[in-house]
């Protein structure tokens, strides 16, 4: 299967090295002063088989190739679309182009978001990129450690997830295809309805914690600070609410969150620093001031949402404003 991969992060990275060392064919779409970058692509499974894959020579192009079969798009929130009041972000994210400015040029592919996209952002992106994209949930994490190796944890508890109503009918058999080709490299999947949906409200609901990484400084600093603490347990309830109302949260989610509260934060955090260490340092890298443009973007983004179904989020503007404010959401 030819497939491509837009942006070459983490994320990016497991699914197309697993991909790549099983014989798919694959290409990473990187920024034009990338593509003639010669170093090995290293990914580590963490948990389960302690698996190490190495892609000696990684397809890079500053494209999206004519014959590609399927497209995963694997780039920040903050990249999808151009926004004037991101910084243009977006158009940095591919040097000077777009994502909707390579879809749009690229083939007519089944193009897969594995970034949590909200439907604001689904409706700029399929607009400029003039057509229909499919949304999908990674259900892989990593980040690249001082080695520039991936380090990733992957489980057939939470499968990748991708929209089977996505895209357009004739779009379904590479999509079958794709789920066939990720579960056979050892990365669980499958298709499934209103995925898009399900996307929106676990990403909605989980938001808070996330963020709360960056706002209080890791994880562990996190947890000292009492103040900001109170703050996202009482912005996660607001928005756990919201997540409601806009559809099913995936069932992880709902477990997780029902621990989350002053007297149990703690303890958990105790627990994983004993159990798996380096997760905590996952959690400090990959959501900690790397993506505090990605925080604030998505942030007044729910708090738009919340404004338009009714419900209130005083604390969730308190986190955003102890984070450094946020940008207008369109």
């Amino acid at each position: 299967m030819r497939v491509t991969i837009v942006g070459a992060g983490a994320l990016g990275r497991i699914y197309g090295v697993r991909l790549a060392t099983q014989g798919d064919d694959v290409t990473f779409v990187v920024r034009p002063e990338r593509a003639g970058d010669v170093r090995p692509f290293v990914v580590e499974q963490v948990n389960g088989a302690d698996r190490r894959d190495t892609l000696d020579r990684p397809r890079l192009a500053a494209e999206i190739p004519a014959d590609a079969d399927v497209i995963l798009i694997t780039v920040r929130f903050d990249q999808l679309v151009p926004r004037a009041d991101l910084d243009g972000a977006a158009q940095r994210a591919a040097g000077g182009r777009s994502v909707a400015d390579l879809l749009r040029g690229g083939p007519a592919a089944p193009a897969v978001v594995l970034t949590p996209l909200l439907p604001r952002q689904r409706a700029d992106l399929e607009e400029a990129a003039r057509r229909r994209i499919t949304p999908a949930m990674p259900g892989v994490s990593g980040y690249l450690d001082e080695r520039g190796v991936v380090r990733a944890w992957i489980t057939e508890l939470a499968p990748t997830l991708i929209d089977e109503e996505g895209g357009a009918p004739a779009e379904r058999p590479p999509l079958e295809e794709l789920a066939r080709r990720l579960t056979s490299a050892g990365v669980p999947a499958r298709l499934e309805p209103d995925v898009g949906a399900q996307n929106v409200a676990t990403t909605t609901a989980f938001f808070p914690l996330i963020a709360a990484i960056d706002a209080g400084g890791g994880a562990s600093a996190l947890l000292e600070n009492d103040g900001v603490l109170r703050t996202v347990i009482e912005a996660t309830r607001e928005s756990v609410a919201l997540a409601d109302r806009l559809g099913k949260v995936a069932p992880w989610t709902k477990l997780l969150l029902r621990f989350i509260g002053p007297l149990t934060l703690k303890p958990g955090v105790a627990l994983v620093r004993l159990l798996a260490p380096e997760f905590l340092r996952f959690l400090d890298v990959h959501f900690g001031p790397k993506l505090h443009a990605q925080h604030l973007a998505m942030g007044a983004t729910v708090l738009e949402m919340g404004r338009e179904r009714g419900v209130s989020m005083p604390a969730l503007e308190r986190l955003l404003a102890h984070l450094g404010g946020h940008p207008r959401a369109r």
